[in-house]
C-alpha cells in the first residue's frame, strides 16, 4: 500500500528580485531571495522554518502562496502545480491556503469592523448564501479564537495586540483552509501572549486538522510547536529534521550556532556560545560553494568550490554540509 502523498510539495523553488539602475533603469543584477528550495509537508503537520532575518523565510512563504510569483520551480498542493493555474483557478485554490501575517496592527483595515473583516472572505468566495448563515459562521469563528460576540461591532484599534492576532487567525480560518502559513505570527507579541496564541494554533490544528508552515526566528517557540524543522541560510535550506533530532543532534554548523544562542533559564547550567564571525553575505553576490563557509569554523577549500548536496544523517534528517557535526547514518 503506497503512503499518502504530502499535502504540499515544493520542488526547486526560486525567487529572484531584479535590481535596476542608471537613468534608463536597466537591469544590473538580481537578489536571490529563495534559491532552489525543495521540501514537503504532510497533512496535519507543522513544519517550522527558522533562520536569521533576511535569509528568505517570509519570501518563501509568500511565494508558496503565489502572493509573489516564483522565478522558477513548482509548488504542488494536493498534487496540483499551482504555479500553472490561471487567476480564476487560483482564486478557488486560495480557499484551501491562507496566511497569518506578522504585524496584527498593519494587517487589519482600521476602517472596518471585525464583523466586516471576517465576513469579507465569505462574500469573496460566495460561502454561506444568507446573512443569517454568515452571522452564525462569524460567531463560530470568534468561538475558535476565544473572543466574545461583542467583538464583532468593534474596530481593530479597540483591541490589544494579542486580540488583534486572534482576529487575524479567525479571518484565516473563515474559508476552512487546509494549509496556513504563519509568517512570524507571534514575534510582535509579548511573551505571555505568544504562549496563548501558540496554544491556540495547536488546539486548532488538533480540532480542524490544519497544516502549518510556521516561520519564526525564535527557536524555542519553533521547538514547542513544530513536528519538523527546516533551517534556512541565505535563500537555501541547509538542514531539515524532526524537531527533537535537530535540537538534540544538530548536524550543520549554522544550526549549532543558532541553537547556542537560545537563552538557558537555569543559571547553574551553561551552554557553549558560538559567535559567528562577520555578517551574512549579500544575496546579490552570494559566496561560491557553500554560502556559509566565510563564517564557518569548519570550512575547508572544498567548501569554497561547490555547494554540498543533501546527505542523510538519521531518519528524515538531511544536512547540506561537507563537514557535518555528526557522521552520516546508513538507513
Amino acid at each position: 500500500m503506497e503512503p499518502n502523498p504530502p499535502l504540499l510539495e515544493v520542488r526547486n523553488l526560486s525567487k529572484r528580485f531584479p535590481i535596476r539602475g542608471g537613468i534608463l533603469g536597466s537591469l544590473v543584477g538580481h537578489v536571490q531571495a529563495v534559491d532552489n528550495v525543495s521540501f514537503s509537508i504532510n497533512k496535519g503537520e507543522t513544519l517550522g522554518l527558522v533562520g536569521e532575518s533576511g535569509c528568505g523565510k517570509s519570501t518563501l512563504g509568500r511565494t508558496i502562496l503565489r502572493l509573489m510569483e516564483p522565478s522558477a520551480g513548482q509548488v504542488l498542493f494536493e498534487s496540483t502545480d499551482i504555479t500553472q493555474l490561471d487567476a480564476q483557478a487560483m482564486r478557488a485554490m486560495r480557499r484551501k491556503m491562507q496566511i497569518i501575517f506578522q504585524d496584527p496592527y498593519a494587517s487589519l483595515n482600521p476602517r472596518m469592523t471585525v464583523s466586516a473583516i471576517l465576513e469579507e472572505p465569505l462574500k469573496i468566495h460566495q460561502l454561506y448564501a444568507t446573512a443569517a448563515a454568515r452571522q452564525q459562521r462569524l460567531y463560530e469563528l470568534l468561538g475558535y479564537v476565544q473572543l466574545s460576540k461583542e467583538a464583532l461591532h468593534k474596530y481593530p484599534h479597540e483591541f490589544s495586540g494579542g486580540q488583534r492576532q486572534r482576529i487575524c487567525i479567525a479571518r484565516a480560518l473563515a474559508v476552512c483552509p487546509q494549509f496556513i502559513v504563519c509568517d512570524e505570527s507571534v514575534s510582535a507579541l509579548d511573551v505571555s501572549i505568544q504562549a496563548q496564541v501558540i496554544n491556540l494554533l495547536m488546539d486548532l490544528q488538533k480540532e480542524l486538522g490544519i497544516t502549518y508552515l510556521f516561520i519564526a526566528h525564535d527557536l524555542k517557540v519553533v521547538e514547542f510547536i513544530a513536528h519538523r524543522v527546516a533551517v534556512m541560510y541565505l535563500g537555501k535550506i541547509v538542514e531539515m529534521a524532526p524537531a527533537q533530532s535537530i535540537y538534540q543532534h544538530p548536524c550543520h554548523p549554522y544550526t549549532k550556532a543558532l541553537l547556542s544562542a537560545i537563552p538557558v533559564p537555569d543559571p547553574n547550567h551553561t551552554r557553549e556560545r558560538i559567535i559567528l564571525q562577520g555578517d551574512v553575505p549579500s544575496p546579490i553576490t552570494p559566496p561560491a560553494g557553500c554560502h556559509f563557509h566565510p563564517r564557518c569554523w569548519k570550512a575547508t577549500a572544498e567548501c569554497k568550490t561547490m555547494y554540498p548536496a543533501p546527505t542523510q544523517h538519521g531518519k528524515n534528517h538531511t544536512c547540506c554540509c561537507y563537514h557535518p557535526l555528526h557522521e552520516k547514518v546508513m538507513e
